[in-house]
């Protein structure tokens, strides 16, 4: 099994990505693809932009023209950008390094994100292509399988991406219908119910798949698991089938807006069963992994949308349900 998922460092900086990657997953972090990718690219660019020897004797201005880059990042990549070097920068440091360190206070983001919430009619229509995908070019008997699978239980359960393709086969129990998500973001570890239905169709799925040793739930080649970036990109052509998005700000929903959209859909069957929607919130909290409440608060404002926008609610009778919607 490869330690580092998929992703092949860039030769002349892969011996000090290792290292660090050794490092930070000895700390507890995971350090996915999409992570891995990133340190790759922060790496290049002081290879190629340092001028002083060794090329890991980070400056203040190879550090500051990294986070800068083109001068038109939105906040919330340049924030993305000072924390990773910033990181990286203390790394060094505890190596014996003479490197520049960023402050600790980072460019604020903004709050202002509203994440895609599929209607239930999208999530039929993407459920559809997914069940039509075919093999691989490796001709991977799994694949057809596999997607249907995950794409189901992101929606059903409201996992994380990186949750659901790390699962062991032993975390997940078809025949009480609960998965163990074993440190979880923020080290949160919790039990997961299923549907009777989506419990149902792991089962048709377990059955079809061939893992032989492999101990993922969701099986790759060579031992592996999935990696998030091969989902994200199946996600994306998936959505092309089915005639959805780019949004108006000219992004494409994410395979990551399943879970927004699970916990959506789960705060509306509670209020369409007369259930007090602030009286839910702390179970979904626990439910979804969620550090507090207040994260799971955002889906208020959410959720009275969709009654807006989809079930063709009234201002008036929305008010009643959702009285105090705090802004996301």
């Amino acid at each position: 099994m490869k330690q580092y998922g998929d992703f092949l460092f860039s030769e002349h900086v892969r011996d000090i990505a290792v290292a660090y990657v050794t490092y930070k997953r000895s700390l507890g972090f995971k350090c996915s693809y999409h992570d891995q990718a990133s340190i790759n690219s922060m790496l290049e660019y002081i290879y190629t932009n340092s001028t002083v020897t060794p090329n890991w004797v980070l400056t203040p201005e190879v550090v500051h023209s990294y986070v800068i880059g083109s001068g038109m990042e939105r906040p919330r990549t340049i924030h993305a950008k000072q924390s990773l070097i910033r990181q990286f920068g203390l790394y060094m440091k505890l190596q014996g390094s003479d490197a520049y360190v960023l402050p600790r206070e980072l460019v604020k983001t903004p709050k202002d994100f509203t994440p895609y919430i599929f209607t239930k009619d999208e999530i039929g229509s993407i459920l559809y292509f997914a069940d039509r995908i075919g093999p691989n070019r490796n001709k991977f008997i799994n694949t057809p399988f596999i997607y249907p699978a995950i794409i189901r239980l992101l929606y059903g359960c409201g996992l994380r991406v990186g949750e659901a393709l790390t699962l062991l086969y032993d975390e997940v129990d078809l025949h009480n219908g609960v998965i163990t998500i074993r440190n979880g973001k923020n080290n949160v570890s919790r039990l997961v119910p299923m549907s009777d239905s989506l419990r149902k169709y792991l089962f048709y799925y377990d059955s079809r798949v061939q893992r032989g040793t492999n101990p993922y739930f969701f099986p790759a080649l060579r031992g592996e698991h999935y990696s998030d970036v091969t989902i994200r990109n199946t996600f994306r052509k998936l959505l092309n089938k089915a005639g959805i998005g780019p949004l108006m700000s000219g992004s494409a929903p994410r395979v990551h807006d399943l879970r927004h959209t699970f916990c959506v859909h789960a705060l509306e069957q509670m209020v369409t069963k007369g259930m007090d929607p602030y009286c839910f919130l702390p179970a979904l909290s626990t439910y979804v992994g969620h550090k507090g409440i207040e994260s799971t608060e955002i889906y208020l404002r959410l959720t009275k949308q969709y009654f807006l926008d989809v079930l063709q609610y009234g201002e008036e009778d929305a008010d009643l349900i959702f009285p105090k919607v705090g802004k996301l």
